[in-house]
């Protein structure tokens, strides 16, 4: 049974329409990168996806229930991360992930927080405010955010910005552990290689619409970059 589904998603903006009939369906255990070029909807379909933002058409359901009718119930398994880090910027990383995990009522928080700043090699940096990091270690820290809870459904829009590549090794290998835990893993990125690196399943926004989806061990790399130029940029390589 569909765990996580979207249908029929419109949303328009300053009368602009981003998503137009956006379709998902998404199961446990599934890593789901949709691709897309700046300025796709990718954000905006992240957003519906948590909640925060809604469709003007169609709706997300979660285990056949609407998620805007259990906002919060629906929100509390979710880890969401976005463009907007949700830091405080005056706090240092322990207050700050201290105060969402606080949100949350984890039990083991102190736990929880040294065992994820730890395994992101961040801890000797978090009793610094977090306006002294670098881009870099702010995304490391706003990923720990979006984990902190041991979320059923993660939602990570354009998650390696910033990111080194042992950073991004590290991500991934924690995501594909949870995967086999069964939650549900949503990724958006413009980074082919990637997304396509970590996904089960894949998908190309473009025009307000998902025009391609794809299981990865249906398409090669090759095959998805040009699916994705001809879709994206109308090039043939």
């Amino acid at each position: 049974m569909t765990v996580l589904k979207a249908e029929g998603i419109k949303k328009i903006f300053d009368q602009r329409m981003v998503l137009s009939d956006v379709n998902l369906s998404l199961n446990k255990g599934e890593i789901y990168t949709l691709f897309g070029a700046n300025g796709s909807g990718k954000t905006t379909f992240t957003l519906i996806l948590s909640s925060l933002l809604k469709p003007i058409e169609g709706e997300v359901t979660f285990e056949g229930k609407n998620i805007y009718k259990r906002d919060t119930d629906y929100r509390m398994k979710v880890g969401l991360l976005t463009h907007n880090t949700f830091l405080y910027e005056n706090l240092t990383g322990h207050e700050n992930l201290r105060f969402f995990g606080g949100l949350y009522g984890i039990y083991n928080l102190r736990e929880r927080i040294e065992e994820l700043s730890n395994l992101f090699n961040i801890e000797e940096r978090m009793s610094e405010p977090v306006r002294n990091l670098s881009r870099g270690m702010k995304q490391r820290l706003s990923i720990i955010r979006a984990l902190i809870h041991d979320p059923e459904i993660i939602l990570l829009d354009e998650p390696y910005t910033g990111l080194d590549e042992v950073s991004t090794q590290t991500m991934e290998n924690y995501l594909l552990s949870l995967q086999k835990k069964g939650k549900i893993i949503f990724i958006t990125t413009h980074n082919l290689i990637r997304g396509y690196r970590i996904a089960t399943q894949l998908g190309i926004l473009s025009g307000g619409k998902i025009h391609f989806k794809s299981q990865k061990k249906k398409i090669t790399s090759k095959d998805l970059e040009e699916t994705y130029r001809r879709l994206i940029y109308n090039e043939t390589l």
